[in-house]
């Protein structure tokens, strides 16, 4: 199993359209063979808005398949408009014996 856990700031300007492309990106993706939580939150500073989805994923091909779906590509297009910054870590899950 994977975790993915990317974060993302913007503007409150932004906000609203960022929140709205995750929803749709959330609903499909948690639809996604292999997915197996797909979470949403943020946080809210002086400077910007935080925005933080954390994943997991059954296997590393389905992480793979999901970066490739239809709904992954349109909101990675997208992001690049409103989105001011992200970054994506991916971890491997360590499972108790």
């Amino acid at each position: 199993m994977l975790t993915v856990v990317a974060t993302l700031q913007c503007t409150e300007e932004n906000l609203e359209h960022v929140i709205s492309a995750l929803k749709t990106l959330q609903f499909h993706s948690r639809q996604e063979k292999g997915c197996e939580r797909y979470d949403i939150a943020r946080r809210i500073t002086e400077q910007h808005i935080e925005i933080v989805i954390t994943e997991l994923w059954a296997s590393a091909a389905a992480l793979e398949a999901h970066f490739n779906a239809d709904h992954f590509t349109r909101f990675s297009a997208q992001a690049e408009k409103i989105v001011l910054n992200s970054e994506v870590k991916k971890y491997e899950v360590i499972e108790a014996d």
